[in-house]
């Protein structure tokens, strides 16, 4: 029966029980933004991948050769060991099942301490200054300073598959949700997540990068939205003089 399946082509120890990061591309790109950023900034090293059940019809060139759908990135961080999926599309929904599988198996073969999911949150839903929000599976601990997510708002998407399968496997899971502007790719809401995981895991990621990127694209969206509107105003006094 096809379906994903998990290949680790470096094995790795780690000298504690290491963290788990991923995302996806959701609202904002947030989660894929993020994740594919801390494994350029902290130097990862590709450790294996998740194999898909079809063949793959894309790639790039990147360091290690040519890149895959869902790789395994891994680093050994002073104290504390990270893993991260980086997932460059989303999985398959008929085959969702064997890729919240194959997520399962990565997190017991590396005995995984806790895992930490990356979404983004709607901006709409916003009620005061804060930041992000929050959810945890049953197992965990983690305690966060900030809002709660939203009750009755719906997870939707392969990141909602592995929040009920971390939950029902008692495994340690905190997601995070920065708010976003869901039609738009958000680096902003992927600089925000990576700040709040680097001070959650105390870790140091320098977001400099994605901050400016972000505010190169606010700058050229100003430009844009200004030319339009200038656009807007002399169609309407041509109207006026015909």
């Amino acid at each position: 029966m096809k379906g994903y399946k998990v290949n680790i082509v470096k094995p790795i120890s780690f000298n504690t029980k290491p963290v788990l990061v991923t995302g996806f591309h959701g609202y904002g790109a947030v989660g894929y933004l993020a994740t594919r950023y801390m494994v350029s900034k902290l130097g990862m090293e590709l450790i294996g991948f998740i194999e898909t059940p079809f063949t793959v019809d894309f790639t790039s060139v990147e360091e290690y050769g040519f890149s895959k759908p869902h790789e395994i990135f891994a680093k050994q961080l002073n104290d504390i060991g990270v893993i991260v999926v980086l997932n460059r599309v989303n999985p398959e929904r008929r085959f969702i099942s064997s890729y919240v599988k194959a997520f399962i198996d990565i997190v017991m073969n590396f005995n995984v301490d806790e895992v930490f999911l990356i979404g983004g949150l709607d901006m709409r839903f916003r009620e005061g200054v804060e930041e992000f929000r929050w959810l945890k599976t049953k197992s965990s601990k983690r305690e966060l300073n900030a809002p709660y997510f939203i009750r009755g708002a719906y997870i939707v998407g392969p990141l909602a598959s592995l929040i009920l399968a971390l939950n029902e496997y008692n495994i340690p899971a905190t997601t995070i949700f920065p708010y976003t502007e869901p039609e738009s790719v958000d680096h902003r809401a992927a600089a925000s997540a990576i700040k709040i995981l680097s001070s959650i895991l105390n870790i140091s990621i320098d977001i400099t990068e994605l901050v400016s990127y972000a505010e190169k694209i606010e700058e050229m969206e100003k430009i844009i939205q200004g030319m339009y509107a200038q656009q807007q105003i002399e169609k309407k006094e041509s109207v006026m003089h015909t």
